[in-house]
């Protein structure tokens, strides 16, 4: 019988793990998380791009939204069945297919002739994202010591702020330079540095032998993504008939897959798991931190825009701040949790972002830059501080067998927050909008429409500070307040 610890789940697999030293540990780590980098990147230029398209193609923010939340949706669909390929696959090669179709979208974003072509190109994009994002915690977790995982954690944290980072200002000026299309080509040498750096030095991880496609619960994968389709569109369209009736039935059928992944000899998302109480509570404080996140990341271009009358290459290089403290912070966060464990960096960390909502919510009409941000430095230091307590409790949670699976529930959850954060900040905005007696969706063009902006944005971080709390309360610390380093 496979070692468990207290509060563990029995590994489904012996450890698959590849643990390095040196040199060959870092350039590891570099090949891997060039895909974590490129990734977000592409998601921070985009963001800045979006006044850019809705005025380029005459859109409601309604609408405009699918260029993020189909990329969103497609990896929240596909990172489960991503995980299992991984496993049956080899971890190793299935990454850098995931890297290939990822430049491959990229370009096919770029060449887009319209806004539903862009769409689907994104969503192609999003597949490759999906294959990287369910794999560089793994591999993270694989080649990494116990020790060491939490300051590893803490520098993907840095990864991420870095592509967050370098994102906005060099989207906000090759857009006002180039347009909007210029945005995607950064993907191109990045994208080929990582596939050749990630053939070079990763390591090849042993296959799961219980993990042949043959056994993948196909139906399971179909239903899920009929899932999450169902609750983006329900929730893009609560406002009418037809978006209420798809929330109501992807109710019913979250339901009906519960009880079909619970007859499963080997289901898509093994449920016991979730009996896990470090794994489930940390997923739920996750979610809520994600979809938290994605409130300023959704709404700020257009506040800088419309508010404050920025150019778009401003608007760009008044986002730096946030990832700027992201770069920072993130390292000091891994050590953190190191030393104290779970509770105290992540709660710090949550109670910053709850901070910054409020501090949002009082900004005045047309306030001074610098107001923006210094909000964005505390929602530069939560994240920082947050997101490797949460990621390092659940991973040290499941078993070594189930490190690949859990890698990848955790980028599903990631994944399908943010699209609910979008969707809900969208959604709220129409609140807002209708309780003005404006409708959902007021002309972007009318004269008056900075000012109906700037109301439906205060109405959106009230509601998000209810998302601060369930993560705040949600954030759960292991049996033990050495778990992390002796697991």
């Amino acid at each position: 019988m496979p070692h468990t610890t207290m509060g563990q789940a029995p590994s489904r697999a012996p450890n698959r793990a590849v643990i390095l030293e040196g040199r060959a540990l870092w350039l590891s780590f570099a090949a891997a998380t060039t895909g974590t980098f490129m990734v977000n990147v592409d998601a921070s230029v985009v963001n800045v791009a979006l006044p850019v398209l809705q005025h380029q193609f005459a859109l409601s923010i309604e609408t405009l939204q699918w260029v993020v939340t189909a990329y969103l949706l497609v990896i929240t669909g596909f990172l489960p069945v991503t995980g299992r390929i991984a496993d049956a696959l080899g971890r190793r090669e299935v990454f850098l297919a995931g890297m290939a179709a990822f430049v491959v979208g990229s370009v096919l974003c770029a060449l887009s002739p319209s806004f539903p072509i862009l769409v689907l190109a994104r969503a192609f994009q999003a597949l490759g994202g999906a294959t990287i994002m369910a794999n560089v915690m793994a591999i993270i977790a694989l080649v990494f010591p116990i020790e060491k995982r939490g300051q590893a954690l803490g520098l993907i944290g840095s990864v991420v702020a870095a592509g967050t980072l370098a994102g906005p200002p060099v989207g906000g000026m090759l857009t006002a330079w180039f347009g909007w299309r210029s945005i995607f080509w950064i993907n191109l040498p990045v994208g080929l540095w990582g596939l050749w750096g990630s053939w070079r030095f990763l390591p090849r991880f042993a296959r799961d032998s219980d993990a042949a496609l043959a056994r993948l619960d196909w139906i399971g994968a179909v239903w899920f993504m009929g899932l999450t389709t169902l609750l983006q569109l329900g929730l893009s369209n609560w406002h009418r008939p037809w978006g209420m009736a798809m929330l109501a039935v992807d109710a019913i059928a979250l339901y009906g897959f519960i009880r079909w992944e619970g007859q499963r000899a080997q289901p898509l998302i093994p449920l016991r798991l979730f009996r896990i109480r470090p794994f489930y509570r940390n997923l739920i404080s996750g979610m809520a931190y994600w979809v938290l996140m994605m409130f300023p990341s959704f709404l700020l271009p257009f506040y800088l825009r419309y508010d404050l009358g920025l150019p778009i290459n401003l608007v760009g290089i008044s986002l730096i701040p946030q990832a700027l403290t992201m770069v920072v912070v993130s390292p000091l966060g891994g050590k953190w949790l190191d030393r104290a464990g779970v509770l105290w960096p992540g709660r710090v960390g949550i109670g910053l972002l709850m901070l910054a909502d409020a501090l949002f919510i009082l900004l005045p009409q047309h306030p001074p830059l610098w107001h923006v941000w210094v909000i964005l430095v505390a929602v530069g230091a939560g994240a920082g501080l947050y997101s490797s307590p949460n990621n390092a409790a659940a991973l040290n949670a499941v078993g070594a067998g189930d490190t690949g699976l859990a890698s990848s529930l955790l980028a599903t959850q990631r994944n399908l927050g943010r699209a609910i954060g979008v969707a809900l900040a969208s959604m709220l905005l129409s609140i807002v909008w209708m309780a003005h007696g404006l409708g959902p969706t007021p002309s972007h063009t009318d004269p008056a429409y900075p000012l109906w902006f700037y109301w439906g944005f205060h109405g959106a971080f009230i509601a998000s500070l209810a998302m601060g709390a369930i993560g705040f309360f949600t954030l759960t610390a292991p049996d033990s307040p050495t778990r992390l380093r002796k697991d």
